[in-house]
This record gives C-alpha cells, structure tokens and sequence, in this order.
C-alpha cells in the first residue's frame, strides 16, 4: 500500500492492549510515569538498498528499494507508567511511536508504533513478567507489518547489577503483496548487567540472543536461525554520559533467494558511539554514530552501513 501511514495493530491484540491500559488507568493513578520526546537530524550510507526493523532482526529488502544515501529528520515520542497493587505485585504500559523522514531519499522514511502492556509478580529473590509487543511498522513509505507478540520474563536485581531472561513468540503479519513474508519468530534473551564493576565505568552489559523464524508458506529461504552477542560499555566524561556498544550476530537461513546459490548466510558486526550533555535537568542533547557491515554469501544483503545523529531529548 502506497502512502505514509502505520497500519492498525491486529484487532484482537490491540483490544486486548486497549481494555489492559483502560482498566488499569481507571483503577488508580502511576506510582511512577515518565515520557520522553526526541527530535533530530543525521545522516546516513549504506552500500546496499536494504534496511533493518531493528539490530536483532534479519536485513531485509523492499522491491523497488534503491536508497544508498541521504539525510533525515527524525522524532519520537516514549511514555511509560507503572501501577503497585501491594505484595510485590504491578502493572505497567509502554509505549513509543516513531517518524523519520529522509527528503532526499524517500527509501529511508520509516515510521512505526509500539504498545507493550504487562503485569509482574514476585517469585522469590526475582520477578516474572508475562506482558504483549505490540507493533506495526511503515518503510519506504508502504506499510510493512504488524506484530502480536507474547513475552514472558524473569529478572532479578542485586547492588552489582541485574540478572534476566526474556521469552518471546510473535506472528508477522504483511500487507497482500508482501504476504509471503508472513512469519512464526521465536526468541530467547539471555541478559547480565553489572553496576559500578571498575573505577570510572558506571556499567557494563551483555546480552546473548539466540531466535528463530518460520515462514508460514514453507518458503525455506525466509526461514532461518540466528544468534547474536551484544556488549555495552557505560562512563561519564567530559560532563557528558558515554556508550560504547559492540554485537557479533549471524543468521543461517534454508535456502537461497535464488536459484543456484547456496543457502543465504550473514554474519553482522555493529558499532555504536554515543554521548549525551545535559542541557538541563530534564533536557540533553545526544550525539551518536552507528556502524554495521554485514557480510552476506548473497551479495543483495552484503551492506556496509554508516549513520550519524544529533539529538535533542526533553523528559518530563
């Protein structure tokens, strides 16, 4: 479908989401809530016309798709709440909403919706989570997909950081003419958190994913496996707070995307720069730049990507 817009959520799983946050809201006001509102501008290259939900997803392609370079404008829009009902017991709804536009080059506009309601109960030491991912996304101005997705989590938090596991299953759904790229994902999050592990290192972060995705139509060169390892570094210097983050991910799928070639296989290394100043008590300004080469045996996928942003942030 042509045209700038971010589909509706699946009926079902949107209902479900809606009377979650109604109820709840309706019952008692936030022990906590917090909203965050960003707007910038970047840059961005790539040596290939594909593009990526996100870094833990596999690299896609849109016929019709020829971006390689081009600068944009992007927004977003990040709220949260969370409700404490005795006993350890809570409630929570999150949601982000997303626009970036690239006037030189339309391939790069995106924009996508996500709602994430959840509940938490105490086991132990820890917590378990049980909530739903909400999520529909636009790209290259067409609408791409919707996102039903059941997560269930157990997390636990010590003064040196913060253990947890992340479950999830999720259905794809696309518009007709991308129909055949209708999919079953799976994942598995494996997280550790330290605080405070070195002098001058306020944390640092691991993460091992391990996924995989099962087309409906049997189309065993959308299907495949993936694993990805991702480390965050986190310091303050020079009045500004620092990240340094590095992933390894590869993605073994059934089959090629075409004929007489072997079964498509990628193996991405990212690297991620950021440094944000506070401006203010709840305003800051963000620099980041993000760089992924992802080596590909179908050269289509073979991308070299390389993307800067400046970023002003106020939170209430």
């Amino acid at each position: 479908m042509r045209g700038s817009r971010v589909g509706l959520l699946p009926k079902r799983a949107a209902c479900i989401g809606v009377w979650a946050c109604f109820a709840t809201v309706a019952a008692a006001q936030p022990s906590q809530r917090h909203l965050q509102f960003d707007i910038g501008v970047g840059q961005e290259s790539q040596t290939s016309p594909v593009f990526q939900i996100s870094p833990e997803g596999n690299i896609l392609y849109l016929n019709g798709s020829q971006g390689l370079y081009g600068g944009h404008v992007r927004g977003s829009l990040q709220g949260s709440a969370s409700w404490d009902w005795g006993a350890g017991v809570s409630t929570a709804v999150s949601a982000d909403a997303t626009l970036k536009r690239s006037p030189q080059t339309p391939d790069f506009n995106l924009s996508s919706i996500n709602l994430q309601p959840s509940i938490r109960i105490p086991l132990g030491q820890a917590s378990v989570g049980l909530g739903l991912n909400l999520q529909s996304y636009d790209a290259a101005d067409r609408h791409f997909r919707d996102s039903t997705g059941v997560q269930l989590d157990w997390t636990r938090a010590t003064p040196q950081g913060l253990w947890g596991v992340v479950a999830e299953v999720a259905r794809y759904k696309h518009p007709a003419d991308l129909s055949d790229m209708d999919a079953t994902a799976s994942s598995l999050v494996l997280l550790r958190q330290y605080t405070n592990p070195l002098p001058e290192i306020d944390g640092i972060d691991f993460s091992f994913i391990v996924g995989q995705e099962i087309n409906d139509h049997g189309f065993r060169d959308l299907s495949n496996h993936s694993a990805m390892l991702q480390a965050n570094v986190r310091w303050n210097w020079l009045d500004a707070d620092w990240s340094l983050g590095q992933s390894w991910r590869l993605a073994r799928f059934e089959e090629s995307t075409f004929p007489g070639e072997p079964a498509r296989s990628d193996d991405t290394v990212s690297t991620d720069l950021a440094a944000q100043w506070p401006l203010s008590a709840k305003k800051s300004l963000r620099v980041e730049i993000n760089q992924a080469r992802n080596i590909s045996n179908t050269r289509l996928y073979d991308n070299n990507m390389l993307q800067w942003s400046v970023t002003l942030r106020r939170e209430w």
